[in-house]
């Protein structure tokens, strides 16, 4: 088949499952991720001949995201903060909201010349902690997860990247004293009711580890209430703690923290405008 007819094929079959411009995004990160075509080589070689092995592995791509598997998943790679992490359906895909809540934590600690004890709680592909313990050499890094499949995903990332973190199998939600004072708590945890399943997409709710995803149900500031509780226990006196939040809860989750032992509590926005992440300083 030529490539100006496989594409188009690839167009026409997606139409009902994701916008143009997606379309076009998918098709340029698979010809990027399979072959390391550059952008414009579609372009300028319509009449380029796939041999059988190019058109097996996009016909197989194309059949996954028709089933609405992310594009992430069917190749195991998922970029953030300009890093490649290997993902599968075991670990959520790291999202660019998240890269601003790693940020933050940068912005916070750029200059500084002490050591800092740093705990993740819920690490999944390890993508937070990995790109602070590569961006911030005063981080000492450790970090935790439920589910050993995850943490097997985010050892690999650290392998990969030359990260050292000490990676935990725990329970967030039963931790009592840690076996030292910390001076940041960070974490992305499950923030998704269980009622609002209704309004997600395939490719997510089919897809993504519910376990990463969803709280118990009508709990939404569950796992933020044992987060909030351990890091009131176990952090330093002006330690920090980081979070990122689901907007619909986010009036709750401040009244929540104001009456623990936090102060100069900051929401900030994401690049969509969404109330996404929170930072609260121990008193």
């Amino acid at each position: 088949m030529l490539l100006n007819e496989f594409r188009n094929h690839f167009t026409f079959a997606l139409t009902d499952h994701y916008p143009i411009s997606e379309i076009t995004a998918i098709y340029l990160r698979l010809t990027d991720f399979y072959f390391q075509w550059p952008p414009t080589f579609s372009v300028l070689n319509p009449g380029y001949q796939l041999n059988k092995e190019e058109q097996q592995k996009l016909s197989f791509a194309l059949d996954e995201l028709k089933k609405y598997r992310p594009i992430q998943y069917i190749i195991n790679d998922s970029y953030f903060f300009g890093r490649s992490f290997y993902v599968n359906e075991d670990v959520l895909i790291p999202r660019p909201e998240t890269e601003e809540l790693v940020k933050w934590v940068l912005s916070d600690f750029k200059d500084v010349k002490n050591n800092y004890n740093v705990l993740e709680l819920g690490t999944g592909s390890g993508c937070i902690a990995i790109s602070l313990a590569k961006e911030q050499s005063k981080f000492h890094i450790e970090a935790l997860d439920i589910s050993e499949t995850a943490l097997d995903i985010a050892k690999k990332n650290a392998i990969n990247h030359h990260a050292e973190i000490i990676f935990i199998h725990q329970d967030m939600t039963v931790l009592g004293n840690w076996k030292k004072a910390l001076d940041v708590v960070v974490s992305n945890p499950p923030y998704i009711e269980p009622n609002e399943k209704k309004e997600m997409l395939p490719n997510v709710l089919e897809h993504e580890p519910h376990l990463a995803l969803f709280t118990p149900k009508h709990e939404p500031l569950y796992f933020y209430k044992k987060i909030i509780a351990f890091a009131q226990s176990n952090l330093h006196p002006k330690g920090c703690l980081y979070l990122e939040i689901n907007p619909k809860f986010q009036e709750n989750l401040v009244t929540y923290i104001k009456i623990r032992t936090f102060k100069d509590i900051e929401v900030r926005n994401d690049i969509f405008g969404k109330n996404r992440m929170l930072k609260a300083i121990k008193s």
